[in-house]
C-alpha cells in the first residue's frame, strides 16, 4: 500500500474548506437558541402582574386567566399536596373545588433570570381544598419560563403552610439570615 502525502496547497485547501463550513453552520445552529433578554423592571412587572391575575383567578373562580398564564406542561401542588397538572388545575378553579374568599399578600419575593422567574410568596389564605375547609398562612412558590416570544408562563407551583410561629406572629421562621 503506498501512502499518499498531501501537498500544501491541497491542506491548504481542505483546512479553507472546513472554516467555510463551520462558519456557514453557525448562523444556523444560532437560529433555534432563544435569545437571550435582560432582565429588569420591566420583567419585575410582567411577572407581579401575572401574579395578580392568578390571585383574581382563583377567587373569581376564572379559568380563562388560569388558561392564559399557566404553560401547557404546568405542574402544581397544592397544599394539601394535591398533583394537579394544568386542565385539572383549571377544573378545579373553576368548579370551585379549590375555592378560595381570601388570599391576602404579606410578602412576595421576585427573582428573575435571563429564562426562569421563581416567585416565593407568604399569603393568609382562606377557603378549601377539595371541599376541606383551610385557613391560616401560607407560602407558595411558582416558577415561570419565558417563551420564545418573551411572555412568561408558569410551569410549577408548591404551597406550604407556615407551621410553628411563635406567639408574637413572627414570619421570618426559616428565612435565611444574610450575613
Amino acid at each position: 500500500m503506498r501512502m499518499r502525502l498531501c501537498s500544501p496547497a491541497r491542506l491548504l485547501l481542505a483546512v479553507c474548506l472546513t472554516g467555510a463550513l463551520c462558519v456557514g453552520a453557525v448562523p444556523q445552529l444560532h437560529a433555534f437558541s432563544i435569545k437571550p433578554h435582560r432582565t429588569g423592571k420591566a420583567d419585575q412587572q410582567a411577572i407581579a402582574g401575572i401574579e395578580d391575575q392568578i390571585r383574581t383567578a382563583i377567587l373569581t373562580g376564572d379559568s380563562g386567566i388560569l388558561d392564559r398564564v399557566l404553560a401547557d406542561d404546568f405542574l402544581g401542588i397544592s397544599a394539601n399536596g394535591t398533583l394537579s397538572d394544568k386542565q385539572q388545575y383549571m377544573r378545579r378553579i373553576g368548579k370551585h373545588e379549590h375555592q378560595f374568599t381570601r388570599v391576602d399578600t404579606i410578602d412576595r419575593k421576585i427573582r428573575i433570570q435571563p429564562s426562569t422567574a421563581i416567585v416565593t410568596t407568604t399569603v393568609n389564605v382562606l377557603g378549601k381544598l377539595d371541599g376541606t375547609p383551610i385557613a391560616g398562612i401560607f407560602r407558595y412558590t411558582r416558577v415561570y419560563a419565558r417563551q420564545p416570544s418573551g411572555t412568561w408562563k408558569v410551569i410549577n407551583f408548591e404551597a406550604t403552610r407556615v407551621s410553628g410561629l411563635k406567639d408574637n406572629g413572627d414570619l421570618n421562621r426559616g428565612i435565611p439570615v444574610r450575613h
